[in-house]
């Protein structure tokens, strides 16, 4: 569909922007069904195409560390906890919304690269937890600030009330739906 005839249908304040893919879905949407109120779906199709670039550009931020994101989220999960530096498997699994059994699979693989080490968890006879390794915390703080350029890079185009505007409605959205378990 032309830009033309896309700014004929949409709202003049709209009309008035650039438009995106999400603006010419939900304007077929319109077109066949102009009964609908599509106002949600804008926000959630914009949300959903929006995590997989940034997860594109997260991978490519991450990939001269030779790191995957999952690797970096384990990494910097641990980081954060500050010394040192770990955690139950368990509770790592939670924070990644993984199975234990997934989480075990991660762990032995950066286990064998050197950056994880396993103990027994002294609470918990049953229990291991998961700390890094010198090489795992040289390899996170090399890779934060390839993560933060690359974020910087992609909220360049917002200015800083913007951000704030985006980052306090993403917030409220996140709340909710963790409240609602989704």
């Amino acid at each position: 569909m032309s830009r033309y005839l896309i700014s004929n249908y949409l709202p003049v304040s709209v009309a008035a922007m650039e438009t995106d893919t999400v603006d010419s879905l939900l304007e077929q949407w319109r077109h066949e069904r102009p009964e609908l109120d599509t106002s949600a779906l804008g926000i959630a199709v914009r949300i959903e195409m929006l995590a997989k670039l940034l997860m594109r550009s997260t991978a490519r931020s991450l990939a001269g560390a030779q790191l995957k994101t999952w690797e970096y989220d384990v990494l910097a999960g641990l980081r954060r906890q500050g010394p040192p530096y770990e955690l139950p498997a368990t509770a790592l699994a939670r924070a990644s919304l993984l199975s234990s059994g997934a989480m075990t699979t991660r762990i032995d693989h950066m286990e064998s690269r050197g950056l994880v080490r396993r103990k027994a968890d002294p609470q918990d006879r049953r229990g291991v937890r998961v700390g890094l390794t010198a090489k795992g915390i040289a390899l996170i703080d090399k890779a934060i600030q390839m993560r933060l350029s690359a974020a910087q890079s992609s909220a360049a185009p917002l200015n800083k009330q913007e951000r704030q505007a985006v980052e306090s409605g993403l917030r409220k959205l996140m709340i909710s739906l963790d409240q609602q378990g989704a």
